[in-house]
């Protein structure tokens, strides 16, 4: 058990649950210190939770007398999460544990420009085949990451250059057909934040985290202890579509000069063509060989993109900037909008901020994902409602 656990606020079963999730295990003893409930209505609780499969006794306490304690744990042997990260050019496709890690993984090319009815099928295919591997397993969950935005509690899309027709078509009824599982649906920027987002990072203040994607399209998310800023309409860190000048290139929203057409990874392709540049991998590659043309170009757009940043750091105040995404995750862009932060915003500010690549690579959306099922599937409302 993790000592520095608070005492629950709470003492119904969900509440109970989601204690022992929190703790990673305790015994009886334990749990009636941590919750203050009493011996009978701990008994009661636990005994709901137990018949209902959520809790087991998952082994004994080393004793030095006297009869042994059982550690009562979160029964998570036999269930799985299906996450979906769909970006604009590829999905990364994973089962994972309800520990949010990955058990198998794939990925592949998709086109989200395509007709939903043609593409949704397919991905849901690969879904089923995928968990194939995974016999007697039970779906609980599923993640959905999308490149546009997204109002995470209604589901609802709005409509979107980048996925035109998504916003009308019954995605939920389709996964249903195939998994009796609820689906969370997030934008693939803050799934990202969200996988990166560690706890307590921050000691002297509130946590807040500013993560960036900077692949084929740009976005961002901002969560604050914890929790995702979403806005009022889904559409918060829609950052791609600042616009930086009124005769600059056409964005694919139909105005010109959004910082998307000026920097994003299409808009580098776009004037990186020339050079034999095709995709985003070939700028990596070239990267990594010190291309100069290539390196020149990636870093003239990270440093706009950075400096479009320091204005978001300056009102937004985070304690860190995490970057994903193929082109995020190049040291060189890193630097850049390190550099860029550090020129433009006020020092009591850019002094306290940090600046690094996410950790997690291209596992961080399918994290974020993962925590995002997790805490709707096992919220305590949604346990009590269960066991009512």
């Amino acid at each position: 058990m993790h000592a520095s656990v608070a005492p629950s606020a709470g003492t119904s079963p969900g509440h109970l649950l989601r204690l022992i999730r929190d703790v990673d295990g305790a015994t009886r003893a334990q749990l009636l210190e941590l919750t203050g409930m009493s011996r009978t209505t701990l008994v009661e609780r636990l005994d709901q939770l137990t018949r209902s499969g959520l809790v087991y006794e998952a082994g004994q306490l080393s004793s030095t007398g006297g009869r042994p304690a059982q550690v009562l744990r979160f029964d998570d042997r036999t269930r799985v999460l299906l996450v979906l990260d769909v970006g604009q050019t590829h999905c990364r496709l994973s089962v994972c544990s309800l520990r949010a890690e990955s058990l198998a993984t794939e990925v592949f090319p998709v086109d989200v420009t395509e007709r939903p009815e043609v593409l949704v099928p397919a991905l849901l295919d690969r879904g089923a085949a995928l968990l194939e591997r995974f016999p007697g397993r039970d779906v609980v969950g599923v993640g959905l990451g999308v490149p546009a935005p997204v109002q995470t509690g209604t589901g609802t899309r709005w409509p979107t250059t980048t996925m035109p027709g998504w916003e009308s078509y019954s995605l939920e009824d389709q996964f249903l057909q195939r998994w009796t599982a609820p689906l969370l649906i997030e934008n693939d920027a803050r799934a990202i934040t969200l996988g990166e987002y560690v706890p307590g990072a921050n000691s002297a203040g509130s946590d807040i985290l500013l993560g960036v994607k900077y692949a084929s399209g740009l976005g961002a998310g901002v969560v604050v202890d914890g929790h995702a800023l979403r806005g009022s309409s889904g559409a918060a860190g829609d950052i791609g579509h600042i616009r930086l000048t009124s005769n600059g290139p056409r964005c694919r929203c139909g105005r010109r000069g959004c910082l998307a057409a000026h920097v994003s990874g299409r808009a580098l392709l776009r004037n990186l063509r020339s050079t034999g540049v095709r995709s985003l991998d070939d700028i990596a590659e070239r990267l990594d060989a010190r291309d100069r043309e290539v390196t020149t170009a990636v870093r003239e757009a990270a440093a706009v993109l950075g400096r479009t940043l320091s204005d978001i750091v300056q009102f937004v105040n985070p304690s860190r900037v995490v970057l994903g995404g193929i082109l995020g995750r190049q040291q060189l862009v890193a630097d850049q909008i390190s550099q860029q932060i550090q020129r433009h915003v006020i020092p009591r500010i850019a002094n306290e901020v940090t600046v690094s690549v996410g950790s997690l690579g291209e596992e961080a959306a399918t994290v974020g994902l993962c925590r995002l099922v997790m805490s709707h599937v096992y919220a305590p409302e949604q346990i009590n409602a269960a066991l009512a």
